[in-house]
């Protein structure tokens, strides 16, 4: 009885009923959330993707095994693009992440088992990935787990799109009703015991009257003793309102999945105005916290305390998110080098170009307008003396 009831619930009461009826405008309210949250998910994954991982031993940058496992080849199944944008997005859906080491490759975890304890180590186990589960069990000191928030956003955003799919649907029936075609039929009913005259008014509500509606142009051939009159207003204009409503609806959804991510919502939505603005806006306040997130777990548990504090450890990158001109910033390159900042060679490779690995690349140098204050005192006393 309870497949009866819910079949009833889904399609209704009716006598003959299409499965891909109610499943689509199901499917069509479930998509609107998913389709929020993925795009800004998909937004955040791509960025960090293009982050490079540096290591560094001795507080001198190399590119050791470890650089090549973050930025090439993490596992032998995934280069590290795809790598990070899977452990992105369950870090950000599923609010937690696991990463297990396994024959020097680093595999996602698909599904895990946590047991937590107040002051021993705690240790997962039941470890699977695609169709295999690990006969091991993993403790913390041995993995990388990743965990973005103290309560699950994602599930605080899905009670919240469910009223928005709710309100949608109610726009969405509005709009369907508002510019839909709409007419009166009279009929005779001195003829309405006659069985043939009955199929004939079957016929015409359930296909002629469907098929006109539908058409573009047509007609239909009405029954002895029934009139149809077609009503005319302000259908159209009714439609255009009720269709504002819809995209005002959407544009909050995306708003709302947006603040869930902390991206910035016009960001979300692809507005371009104050778009230098914004993009450091998303990369201060959603990319940061997630790449620390990850870095510090990788310096915690791959490096350790000791190795640390020497200055070995790994640092991600996040200036290469941004894609740079370097025609545009001349002036700033320029500005670089002579302060000392940076090297050639050292600003070469932020702007992915090749180093050129020579002695005078590689140093740094400074123009004499850059000194010390008592040095030009020095300079000014000697200019005056003569």
């Amino acid at each position: 009885m309870k497949i009866v009831r819910f079949l009833r619930d889904l399609f209704g009461a009716k006598d003959t009923i299409y499965v891909n009826e109610n499943l689509d405008s199901v499917c069509t309210n479930l998509s609107i959330d998913v389709f929020a949250l993925q795009v800004g998910i998909n937004l955040i994954a791509s960025c960090i993707s293009k982050c490079e991982f540096k290591t560094f031993i001795d507080k001198k940058e190399v590119n050791s095994d470890e650089y090549y496992l973050w930025n090439i080849e993490p596992n032998l199944n995934q280069n590290s693009t795809e790598f990070l944008q899977e452990l992105l997005s369950k870090i950000l859906i599923e609010n937690e992440a696991l990463v297990v080491e396994i024959n020097g490759q680093l595999i996602i975890a698909d599904y895990f088992n946590r047991e937590e304890f107040a002051v021993k180590e705690d240790y997962f186990n039941q470890v699977t990935r695609k169709n295999y589960t690990f006969d091991k069990t993993f403790y913390m000191s041995d993995v990388l787990y990743f965990r973005c928030n103290n309560e699950d956003i994602k599930q605080y955003f899905d009670n919240l799109m469910h009223g928005y799919s709710e309100l949608l649907k109610l726009a969405t029936g509005k709009y369907k009703r508002a510019g839909g075609r709409k007419g009166i039929v009279k009929r005779d009913t001195t003829a309405s015991g006659n069985e043939e005259e009955k199929k004939k008014i079957n016929n015409l509500f359930e296909n002629q009257f469907k098929s006109y509606f539908e058409a573009e142009n047509a007609v239909v051939d009405l029954p002895r003793g029934v009139d149809y009159t077609e009503i005319t207003g302000e259908g159209s204009k009714k439609s255009s309102n009720e269709l504002g409503d819809i995209s005002k609806l959407l544009d909050d959804a995306f708003i709302r999945a947006a603040q869930s991510l902390k991206i910035p919502p016009s960001l979300l939505k692809g507005d371009i105005a104050d778009i230098e603005k914004i993009t450091n806006n998303f990369l201060t306040f959603c990319i940061d916290p997630l790449v620390d997130i990850i870095q510090t777990e990788i310096n915690r548990k791959r490096y350790g305390k000791s190795n640390f504090l020497k200055g070995n450890y790994l640092y991600i990158d996040t200036t290469t998110i941004k894609h740079l001109d370097i025609f545009a910033i001349a002036e700033k390159i320029d500005k670089l080098i002579s302060t000392g900042m940076y090297s050639i060679d050292e600003l070469r490779k932020k702007l992915k170009d090749t180093t050129l690995n020579t002695d005078w690349s590689m140093k740094h140098w400074i123009t004499k307008n850059y000194q010390e204050i008592n040095q030009i005192d020095n300079v000014e006393g000697e200019e005056n003396s003569e």
